[in-house]
């Protein structure tokens, strides 16, 4: 491997650290945007059933309301039959018992009011709590969308970031002599993407973060391709 190779190699391996933090990047935002969606629609499916529920809670509620008002309507039209039937009799046998149907008559009907009463206050209750329910529902549409957008957003961003370097990495590549690609690529396997280290501080491989042995030194600040003793990677002193 030729040293002034060296500094284009280092681009590619920095585009090829870079494309790997894109891409764990981007499977970790996918693995969010999965959960997201699967827990929210969990949420919404679940309000939305707690809607249903009371939608079908207050149409049985009006239907019993119903009901007895129609009862209601029944007793009342016998009632006023029995009151007039009553002004016709004679007989106070018959009296009596009209002016006793009369009085179970009008029990009746005030019981019966006074059950459509309590259903009116239900059906009001219930009808509040759905329109609770149902602005909740809404906020929950509106933000798991809105969430839903900014994150399908970021992913679409992220692959066209991941699409571009990929793209630089092979123009670059295609410069660099096949012979010294494929050295250059078993190192970047082995080592864990990191093929060249620099010399930090003088005398510390960057790669393994061990002191590099002086005579080892000497060759890198003369300008050979010397690999770190420690680790293997090509050493590299600008």
């Amino acid at each position: 491997m030729r040293r002034e190779i060296i500094p284009s190699l280092l681009e590619i391996q920095e585009l090829v650290l870079q494309l790997r933090d894109y891409e764990k990047r981007l499977k970790n935002l996918e693995s969010e945007f999965e959960n997201y969606i699967n827990d929210n629609l969990k949420l919404i499916n679940e309000k939305e059933e707690e809607l249903k529920k009371i939608i079908d809670n207050f149409k049985l509620v009006k239907d019993q309301q119903k009901e007895k008002e129609d009862k209601v309507l029944i007793y009342r039209e016998k009632l006023s039959q029995e009151e007039k039937r009553s002004l016709t009799l004679k007989n106070p046998k018959e009296v009596m018992h009209v002016e006793k149907e009369i009085e179970n008559l009008k029990k009746q009907i005030n019981n019966l009011e006074d059950e459509i009463l309590n259903l009116m206050i239900q059906s009001e209750e219930i009808d509040s709590k759905k329109k609770d329910v149902t602005l909740e529902l809404q906020k929950l549409r509106e933000e798991f969308e809105n969430k839903k957008k900014i994150l399908e957003e970021e992913i679409n961003s992220l692959k066209e970031e991941i699409m571009n370097l990929a793209n630089d990495i092979s123009e670059k590549r295609s410069k660099i002599p096949e012979q010294d690609l494929i050295e250059f690529d078993n190192l970047l396997k082995s080592k864990n993407s990191r093929a060249i280290a620099r010399v930090i501080n003088k005398e510390i491989c960057e790669g393994c973060r061990l002191s590099i042995p002086k005579a080892v030194l000497e060759k890198v600040k003369k300008g050979d391709i010397v690999n770190c003793p420690n680790c293997g990677r090509i050493l590299w002193l600008e």
